[in-house]
């Protein structure tokens, strides 16, 4: 009888943990899918210039290719990145990159000139002063980039550095 007990309590406690680990799964593959179709177009986001003016989707220029860049500016790779943009930036004349940043404007506008991207056409320095592009694109590395079509569509999601060729041939693989 006690055999029997200690069997049932034990298939109980496996039947459970299982039970446990296969919600853990799922909930998890839900949450990766939501994710992905947030980010499967260029997602609702409202964040400040370095003239402390609203940018949203809106200011986002028709029919270019979209590239966000999620930055730090005392990350090496962050720097390695920006240098190889702006040394690349002939390349790059029908796209626009959009550097994001959570730090103080006043470090964002030192980096933007450290690297001659100040004054590109092509380039829109932002300040995430409420901190939500990190939840909104998914972004938890820095550097964090979200290459997007000409349609607003996703091309790639890329963790870490990415520097002007690896971007380059992201846009290529969509031509």
């Amino acid at each position: 009888m006690r055999k029997k007990t200690i069997l049932f309590i034990v298939l109980i406690g496996v039947f459970g943990l299982l039970s446990y680990l296969g919600y853990n799964v799922i909930s998890k593959a839900k949450e990766k899918n939501q994710i992905a179709k947030q980010l499967a177009t260029i997602p609702k986001f409202e964040f400040l210039t370095l003239a402390q003016q609203m940018f949203t989707n809106a200011n986002l220029k028709p029919n270019t290719y979209s590239i966000f860049i999620y930055y730090n500016s005392e990350c090496d790779f962050c720097q390695h990145e920006a240098q190889s943009i702006s040394d690349n930036l002939v390349s790059f004349k029908n796209m626009q990159f959009i550097f994001v940043s959570a730090e103080p404007i006043e470090t964002i506008k030192q980096f933007s000139e450290q690297y001659n991207l100040n004054n590109q056409q092509n380039v829109t320095f932002l300040y995430d002063n409420l901190d939500t592009f990190s939840s909104r694109f998914d972004a938890n590395s820095i550097p964090y980039l979200l290459i997007y079509d000409k349609n607003q569509k996703l091309i790639k999601k890329h963790k870490g550095q990415l520097n002007a060729k690896g971007i380059l041939r992201a846009l290529q693989q969509n031509d």
